[in-house]
C-alpha cells in the first residue's frame, strides 16, 4: 500500500467509527460509515493537515464526499495541483 493509500486511509479511520480495521471499501458511500456534517468537517480540516493541501470552495460540495474514492481523488488531484 502506498503512502498516500495508507494516511488516507488513516484520516479516514480517525473519524469514521464503522471504517473496518483493515481495509476501506472506496465504493460505500460514506454516510453509510458515519458521515455526518460535522464528521465532513473533520475530515476535511484533517485531509488538509495530513497532506498540506486546501480544499477550494468548488470542491466543498456533497460529490466529494460521497465515497472514500472520489474523497481520495480528490485529495490526489490538490496535491497534483500543489506539486505543479
Amino acid at each position: 500500500m502506498d503512502n498516500i493509500t495508507t494516511r488516507f486511509e488513516q484520516c479516514l479511520r480517525r473519524h469514521l467509527r464503522l471504517v473496518k480495521p483493515d481495509s476501506v471499501d472506496y465504493a460505500v458511500e460514506l454516510v453509510q460509515l458515519g458521515l455526518d456534517l460535522m464528521t465532513a468537517v473533520a475530515i476535511l480540516l484533517d485531509m488538509e493537515k495530513t497532506f498540506d493541501i486546501r480544499f477550494p470552495g468548488d470542491m466543498l460540495v456533497e460529490g466529494t464526499f460521497r465515497t472514500a474514492g472520489r474523497l481520495k481523488g480528490a485529495v490526489q488531484l490538490l496535491r497534483e495541483r500543489q506539486a505543479s
